[in-house]
């Protein structure tokens, strides 16, 4: 990153240390859409190296917080910091001169074009007669992929990769910008069991090389797989920030809905009455063979 730029955006964040002990977070962050409030006052701190999950319901403010912290949108009050210090984002472009990358659920990629294209889309690297250096790119990609994943063929395009596979071509392109703060939004969502682990084991590598990862889930298994700390926001508001290790699952889900987990399905007493339905040893050849049962009237 050019020390220029980041000595502009620190200075338009009037660069006063704030604390040094916190890496990264906001403080008392609001945004509204005209009369909707979709971050009231959150805060949140993100150390060195750390994994840190992010969980609350949908509509929890989760995904405007993404957009704030990566320039998207400006905060309509509140702190940015960075290493201590207050930063202004007015841009994704400003969020990425200072090393912040977002992996969402949905991969936002070009797919027709290849994977190294694609992690090279508006960096690309370019000869002293300023002719792109496919080669050069071509070579790049693939240290940048290899560490990653050995099934990746960095001249395919990403319309026939996986969805594992592309999040990780995503993953590729942070790197290639020095990223050292990476969002990562829901992004087992949509993934098999092992492609789960393999997503765990490099992320789990790349806080070993000292990258900062905000882990957007709804998976518990998620956050105690990786997690050493979990903040929640419920209804656009911070509700809290736990080791993990030192909350229940009965107290997280509390703070993530709002009531106690034994409200969440009180027990109804059920009359069983006349049977709507009855099905008598049917067949279907290849499929089944002498099905029967009956459905009956509920009433609570």
């Amino acid at each position: 990153m050019d020390k220029e730029d980041t000595k502009k955006i620190l200075q338009d964040g009037k660069g006063e240390k704030v604390d040094e002990r916190i890496y990264s977070g906001t403080e008392r962050c609001s945004k509204t859409f005209g009369g909707v409030t979709a971050l009231d006052g959150v805060q949140f701190q993100l150390k060195r190296g750390e994994i840190h999950a992010l969980m609350g319901e949908n509509g929890a403010g989760k995904s405007t917080f993404i957009k704030v912290i990566t320039g998207v949108h400006q905060p309509d009050s509140g702190l940015m910091l960075l290493e201590g210090e207050k930063i202004t984002l007015r841009s994704t472009e400003d969020s990425a001169k200072l090393g912040i990358a977002a992996i969402y659920q949905h991969v936002t990629a070009f797919p027709d074009l290849s994977v190294t294209e694609n992690i090279f889309m508006g960096q690309e690297i370019k000869t002293k007669l300023g002719i792109y250096n496919w080669k050069l790119m071509t070579k790049r990609a693939k240290e940048l992929i290899e560490p990653l994943s050995k099934n990746i063929d960095v001249s395919k395009p990403m319309s026939m990769l996986s969805v594992a596979q592309q999040q990780l071509v995503e993953i590729a392109k942070a790197l290639s910008r020095d990223a050292r703060i990476l969002i990562m939004d829901e992004p087992t969502a949509s993934l098999s069991k092992r492609e789960c682990e393999e997503l765990y084991q490099i992320t789990e590598h790349l806080r070993d090389e000292g990258v900062s990862i905000i882990f957007i889930t709804h998976k518990f298994e998620d956050m105690y797989r990786l997690a050493t700390r979990v903040t929640v926001f419920r209804d656009s508001k911070y509700i809290g920030c736990w080791d993990v290790d030192k909350i229940s699952n009965q107290k997280l889900i509390g703070a993530m809905v709002g009531r106690e987990l034994t409200q969440m399905y009180p027990s109804k007493k059920a009359r069983i009455g006349d049977t709507v339905l009855r099905i008598n040893n049917i067949s279907k050849e290849g499929y089944f063979k002498q099905v029967s049962f009956d459905v009956k009237k509920v009433r609570f």
